[in-house]
This record gives C-alpha cells, sequence and structure tokens, in this order.
C-alpha cells in the first residue's frame, strides 16, 4: 500500500545548507515577492503536517543515503566502494583513512543533516506557535512537535557519529550573524536524548497511527535510537531501559522470514521499527528532488542492468557468515555473479532451456553464445559481490532507473534484541544477554550458544555483524566498540571524518577542523 508520506511534499523548503547561513543572507533578511514567511505560513493544519513532512524529506536526498553506506559500510570490512575506476579511485582517499577536508564527499552528510534540523525547527517553531484550534484531529498538534522532535535528534545523532565536535542547533536560525559552536560530543548526546525523550512522550505507537500513516517516526522509533544513544555512550542501565521498553510493548516481532522484511511486501512489517519511505513516483524524477531510492541504482551490479556497482559486500563479510554457517542470512545479504546472471539474463536462460529442450543444435549454439555474451555486460565487479537487502529485479523495477520504491531499513526489532544483550551483559546480566541473542539466531536457524565472559560479548558483536550486514552500521559499530583497529591504515586520530573545509572557512574558524586533517592533507 503506498501511503503519504512516501508522498515528497514540497513545503517550506529551506535553502541554507551552511551552519553559519552567511551564504544565505540575503534569503534570510529579505521577504521573497509571492512566497508566504513563517510567520503567516502555519495558518492550518494541513500545512503543520506538511511542514513536518518537509523535515522527513532529506532523508530521502539521494546525498544523505549515500553517506549512510559509504560511511556506514565501505569504510569497514564489510564491502569496498567499488564502482568505475572513477568512482572508485574518488573514495579511496577516505577509505584509507586519508581524506582531506576539502574532498567534496564529506560535505554531503553536513550539509542535508542541517537542512533536515533547520526545517525541523521551523516545523517546531512553527507549530507551537500556533493556536490549538487550528488543529481539527485530537493531540494531532504535540505529535507533530514530537515527530519533529525526534527527526532533529535522528539528524543530530548522524552528524555526531561521523564529526564528533559538532554544533547543536536547537532553533531556527534567523539572522545572517549568528553562529554556534561545536559542543562536546557528551554535549551532542545528551542534547538528542533530551529531544529523543521529549518526543517519545507524546509520539503514538505504530499500532495507534492510522495506515495513511505508517511510517512516521513513532514511540517504538525514539525508544529505539534512545537505546542506541545510550550505547554509544556506555550508559549500559538506560541502554537496556529503552530497549526493554520496546520488547514489553508487544509492538514487534522477529519476521520468521529473515529475507521477507527485505522485500517490498515486508515493507513496515511486524519488525521495523524506522524506515526511509520511497515510491515510485511516474513524474519526480530528478537526483535531487525525486520519491524514489536512488540508492538501489547506486549499488545494481554496473551495466549489466542500469546500476553503478557501488558498496559491493567483500570476501570478508563471506567467510563470516560461512564461519557460522549462517547461510539464511548470507543468502539474503550476499547476491553473487552466478544470481546475477540469473537475474538480469532470465530471458537468454530461458531461450537456452527451450532450446536444449529442442534439441536443436543450431538453437542451442546461438542460445549459449547469446547468453555468454549477456555476460560481458557485467563489469567492474571487484569481489563477486552485491548487496541482496537493496536489490531489486527486472520484473519489479521503475522504469525511472532513479525510482525504485524500495523502501531503506533503519531500526528493525532484531537490533534492539541485541542492543538489549549487549547492555544486559555489560550490567553483568549474562543469563538474559545470552536469551536475547540466542532469540536473533534461533530466527534464522542457529543453534543457541553456551558461552560467557568476554566470549559472549564477541557473539554478540558476531551477531551484530551477520544481523545487521549491509544496513549501513559496521563501521561506526566497529569505532564504538574499539575494534576499528582491524581496519588498514586505521589510527584513533581519524575516528571522525574531516569538517567540510568550506564550513570551516566560511565561520572564520568558529567551527574548527578536527584534529589530524587539513585541506590538503594530513
Amino acid at each position: 500500500m503506498k501511503i503519504s508520506l512516501k508522498t515528497y511534499t514540497k513545503a517550506l523548503l529551506i535553502g541554507c545548507l551552511s551552519l553559519s547561513v552567511m551564504s544565505c543572507s540575503d534569503f534570510l533578511d529579505k521577504k521573497k515577492l509571492g512566497q508566504e514567511t513563517s510567520e503567516v505560513y502555519f495558518n492550518s493544519q494541513d500545512k503543520a503536517i506538511h511542514s513536518v513532512t518537509a523535515a522527513y524529506s532529506d532523508l530521502k536526498d539521494y546525498r544523505f543515503g549515500w553517506f549512510q553506506w559509504a560511511f556506514g559500510e565501505t569504510l569497514s570490512d564489510n564491502a569496498i566502494y567499488s564502482g568505475s575506476d572513477g568512482d572508485s579511485g574518488g573514495f579511496q582517499p577516505l577509505k584509507d583513512f586519508n581524506g582531506t577536508a576539502d574532498m567534496y564527499q564529506v560535505r554531503y552528510k553536513w550539509e542535508l543533516c542541517y537542512r533536515g534540523i533547520n526545517k525541523s525547527n521551523q516545523a517546531i517553531e512553527g507549530i507551537q506557535a500556533m493556536n490549538d484550534d487550528l488543529f481539527t484531529t485530537p493531540g494531532l498538534k504535540k505529535r507533530l512537535i514530537a515527530e519533529a522532535r525526534f527527526l532533529r535528534a535522528y539528524y543530530h545523532w548522524n552528524l555526531v557519529i561521523a564529526f564528533g565536535k559538532v554544533p547543536i542547533v536547537d532553533h531556527l536560525i534567523k539572522t545572517a550573524d549568528e553562529k554556534i559552536a561545536p559542543s562536546s560530543i557528551s554535549d551532542v548526546y545528551d542534547f538528542i536524548a533530551s529531544d529523543l525523550e521529549a518526543a517519545e512522550a507524546d509520539l503514538p505507537l505504530k499500532s495507534e497511527y492510522a495506515a495513511s500513516d505508517i511510517g512516521r517516526a513513532t514511540k517504538g522509533a525514539a525508544d529505539a535510537f534512545l537505546a542506541k544513544v545510550n550505547l554509544y555512550r556506555k550508559n549500559w542501565a538506560d541502554a537496556a531501559k529503552w530497549s526493554k521498553k520496546i520488547i514489553d510493548s508487544g509492538e514487534y516481532q522477529l519476521d520468521p522470514n529473515y529475507a521477507h522484511q527485505f522485500s517490498f511486501d515486508g515493507e513496515n512489517g511486524m519488525e521495523s521499527i524506522f524506515e526511509i519511505q520511497f515510491y515510485d513516483s511516474p513524474t519526480e524524477t530528478s537526483a535531487y528532488r525525486n520519491n524514489g531510492n536512488f540508492q538501489t541504482l547506486f549499488q545494481l551490479p554496473r551495466n549489466i542492468t542500469y546500476g553503478y556497482g557501488i558498496n559491493q559486500p567483500t570476501k570478508n563479510l563471506y567467510n563470516a557468515f560461512m564461519a557460522e554457517n549462517d547461510t539464511v542470512r548470507m543468502q539474503a545479504t550476499l547476491l553473487d555473479t552466478t544470481e546475477v546472471f540469473h537475474n538480469e539474463l532470465a530471458d537468454l536462460y530461458t531461450a537456452l532451456d527451450q532450446a536444449e529442450q529442442s534439441g536443436d543444435q543450431a538453437a542451442i549454439d546461438q542460445a549459449q553464445a547469446d547468453l555468454a555474451a549477456g555476460k560481458t555486460k557485467l563489469t567492474f565487479d571487484r569481489t563477486g559481490f552485491y548487496n541482496q537487502k537493496i536489490y531489486v529485479d527486472p520484473a519489479h523495477r521503475a522504469v525511472h532507473i532513479r525510482n525504485n520504491g524500495n523502501n531503506t531499513r533503519v531500526m528493525r526489532y532484531a537490533e534492539v534484541l541485541l542492543m538489549y544483550a549487549e547492555a544486559e551483559y555489560h550490567l553483568g546480566n549474562e543469563s538474559e544477554a545470552l536469551a536475547k541473542m540466542n532469540m536473533v539466531r534461533e530466527r534464522v536457524n542457529l543453534p543457541d550458544k553456551n558461552v560467557s565472559g568476554d566470549a559472549l560479548l564477541q557473539a554478540i558483536y558476531t551477531e551484530r555483524r551477520l544481523e545487521l550486514a549491509m544496513e549501513n552500521d559496521r563501521y561506526p559499530d566497529l569505532v564504538r566498540t574499539g575494534r576499528a583497529n582491524i581496519l588498514p591504515n586505521w589510527t584513533k586520530a581519524h575516528e571522525y571524518w574531516p569538517v567540510p573545509q568550506a564550513e570551516v572557512d566560511i565561520t572564520s574558524g568558529d567551527v574548527p577542523q578536527n584534529p589530524g586533517y587539513t585541506t590538503g592533507g594530513n
């Protein structure tokens, strides 16, 4: 079912990308003719809804999605950047942890997150100032503010795990001379947790949403990210508390078919806590403003189809699945080249089968030649694997190549169980940790483990890797757990990405560069 949140809303799009907003001074200092200002925009329930939906929209920008896997997977041992030689070579300095602050790639996360924060702030402040009698739906005003606060927290979360110390923007910036210095990592986490707790109080449960609103932030989504934020802060008691709240809610359960949850039919299903919503728009097809999931185009095999062949899983990840005899999750995560050929060249395989059944040698020879020619179209395959979780087979692809309507899974119930297991381990409750970890294993037909001590912690880490593989969590996980030193060239000095140099320059150093980075190199 296609739902309203999947539809891109063109309301209240804020053009400022720089935190200092100096580059947007004309926009901020002058009223544009023919456009509503914030002061007069918020005059109806519908416009309040549109303002919050607009705050979701930056999650759908192709650059935001790109950063999720570029940062979360290709920096790790799970994947390589791949693509063409130009694609791969252009990203390699970042993969080698030798990137520079003037590389265009590092701008994306910073700009898109602060743009989303700006829209969230505009929604929060605009809706808070509205008269209650403008809302005909009971409780909607509080819910919309809570959604915007969740989004503001989520955008800040994406910034702090990528850049470390970042400015907290908790209000709408209205003047060109306002500058905000970065806050400590601890303070950013405190702010995120505060926003999530405030949102959690007023967000509905998933089951309380109307079908047309499924996909919006829920109480469970706020709880899950509160658990994750506290996991990163090593605040184990709160990580366990918020995880347990989700477990006890009865709102979620493990999908008995692991692969199903990544299908179109599995969108927003029993295990889904938060997804970025996409749909196949017949009209909006640009790279910057469309409703489709551009990340599918990025990651489809290159040239044999219309994909770019980027973000290829590694043999290292394959070996990790094999070490656990984890065939269920491996097959749902790794698409090998044999499967690629069968999927992409299905008609040619059918022709060969028919020719072999007929016994016509000439037809068999021609079919084999056609099939061999088809296989040569696959280029820049560097690992032999592609991301099955985002793959869309030819029969279900959008006509417009950027518009595949498959959602991006951000938070699932399985991750909550594993966060709870990790927190309980650190609290000394090993039996509880073991039980929740084994629930995740049992779903994919793996035998229970009976380990304790450090072996249990390592087992939980392994489950996180295999359960969440190619879902953009691996590199941050390695960093937060002190295991990133398994990656070639990684050093503690490069735990975070460089702040975009343009941001350092435009703020005259009020936003400083992260240690270890310069414009031209290390």
